[in-house]
């Protein structure tokens, strides 16, 4: 559902655009928990020249067209009092789609269980993209990790190393 508000794009978001999606964030997260979602992403894009602010939530049983209407008309007042950045821009309530691309830690939990691949930076044993199960972040003695449940056993990938992890979509069998 898309409707026009107020917010600054250019080609690029500045440090102060950044800022007020972070904040945008904290305030919408409490408020989607409450109606029975969780907030993945607060992102400001641009599609055909015209900027876009798409809020991107979830539920465990899959979002519908009327869960983005209910989202849209619930926070449609919460961007009107905020207006975080003069300026239009049209928003759009998505859900995360089949193969999203993880973005920030908390969908490590949400996405827990789902077939993902994951690209790295430079070779780990010969490879640079792995596939597996998403087990989530994790932590050795000195850095952040990515494990996956691969064929044989799990699999911790040095986050630094991680360029993307995206959910693979496969279709259950019938």
């Amino acid at each position: 559902m898309a409707k026009t508000h107020s917010l600054y794009v250019g080609g690029v978001i500045s440090v102060s655009h950044k800022n007020a999606l972070n904040k945008l964030f904290e305030v919408l997260e409490p408020f989607l928990k409450d109606m029975g979602y969780e907030l993945l992403d607060v992102e400001l894009t641009s599609e055909a020249g015209r900027p876009i602010l798409r809020v991107t939530i979830y539920k465990p049983e899959g979002i519908t067209l009327d869960d983005c209407v209910a989202v849209d008309k619930a926070i449609d007042p919460v961007l009107e009092e905020l207006d975080p950045i003069p300026s239009s821009y049209n928003l759009e309530v998505s859900s995360p789609g089949l193969e999203r691309t993880l973005k920030r830690d908390k969908e490590y939990e949400v996405f827990r269980g789902r077939a993902c691949r994951v690209n790295l930076y430079a070779p780990v044993d010969g490879k640079r993209t792995f596939e597996g199960t998403l087990v989530g972040l994790g932590q050795t003695a000195d850095e952040e990790t990515v494990v996956i449940r691969g064929e044989h056993g799990d699999i911790a990938l040095p986050r630094r190393n991680v360029s993307k992890v995206q959910l693979v979509y496969k279709e259950r069998p019938s």
